[in-house]
């Protein structure tokens, strides 16, 4: 059974004048790989884990083993 989390990232917009919040589906069961994942894309942003991504959840996104995907992008 596939096993993820929901990953937010906060980072502050490209003028600095607001903080970009992102929601990641990561498909990756360690949790510290999936935040390294995450980390790889958006090195200067804060990450922290929501919780644990249920298989159905990322079987809707079809996100599949070892993929990330950007579930929301808040401008």
């Amino acid at each position: 059974m596939l096993k993820g989390w929901k990953i937010s990232a906060a980072r502050l917009s490209r003028d600095g004048a607001s903080i970009r919040e992102e929601l990641f589906l990561v498909a990756i069961p360690d949790q510290d790989e999936a935040i390294r994942a995450v980390q790889a894309c958006l090195p200067d942003a804060k990450i922290k884990i929501d919780s644990e991504a249920s298989p159905e959840l990322l079987a809707q996104y079809q996100v599949v083993d070892g993929e990330l995907l950007v579930l929301q992008d808040e401008s």
